[in-house]
């Protein structure tokens, strides 16, 4: 479990690199990189369609029966088998299912922290305005990784946004009520370094959360 949540910090910090496309307090990005990497300058709609349909078809080969029902760890999957070419990775299929596995977790332990330990609520009208705000912003330039993705998975962007997408959208949104109150617990300034330290350690909180069994005063 160490080695796991170890390679898991290292996977969530490669990500301080990549710049959001959203106005709001930088994180460490962990939310986007895999759909808005530096690296899609490289690759067309037509790259980001062929490599969802082959995860489709890799997830169902390679993941158990009771995980093929789980929609959050395809998804994952989906986006690590992306990343593995956005960045020439060598990882194995059960190498990707298994970082899926992990995020997968972790993504629904850092939703549920937030909410637990620093009480930030957030609504379906905040979720979906912000899934607007993302399509208004991409209007017209559409990243040709939202445009190949959503076509492969059958979605129109909107839907790709609201749908495949949310996961991400709910963390930008918990994001910016949790910024705020982390910023006074830790005492730090807001600027774009003390951002990505910040967002460090509510990562590190996670975990030790994670590894406590969900108890958040062990």
């Amino acid at each position: 479990m160490r080695i796991l949540t170890a390679l898991l910090l290292l996977l969530l910090a490669a990500a301080c690199t990549n710049e959001s496309p959203e106005a709001v307090p930088a994180e460490e990005d962990g939310t986007v990189e895999l759909i808005f990497g530096d690296q899609e300058v490289s690759f067309t709609a037509g790259h980001y369609e062929r490599m969802t349909n082959e995860a489709l078809d890799l997830f169902a080969e390679t993941a158990a029966p009771s995980q093929r029902l789980d929609a959050q760890l395809e998804r994952w999957f989906i986006r690590y088998y992306i990343q593995r070419y956005e960045y020439n990775e060598s990882w194995s299929p059960e190498d990707i299912l298994l970082f899926a596995h992990e995020r997968s977790e972790f993504e629904t332990l850092w939703r549920e922290y937030a909410m637990i330990a620093y009480e930030v609520e957030v609504t379906e009208e905040m979720v979906e305005s912000h899934a607007l705000y993302n399509m208004d912003l991409y209007e017209g330039n559409m990243p040709a990784s939202v445009q190949g993705m959503a076509e492969a998975l059958d979605m129109s962007p909107e839907e790709f946004f609201l749908e495949f997408d949310r996961d991400h959208i709910e963390r930008s949104v918990i994001w910016e009520e949790l910024y705020p109150l982390l910023e006074e617990e830790y005492n730090n300034a807001a600027d774009e370094g003390n951002s990505i330290s910040i967002a460090n350690a509510y990562n590190e909180e996670v975990m030790i959360f994670m590894e406590s069994g969900n108890e958040l005063y062990p």
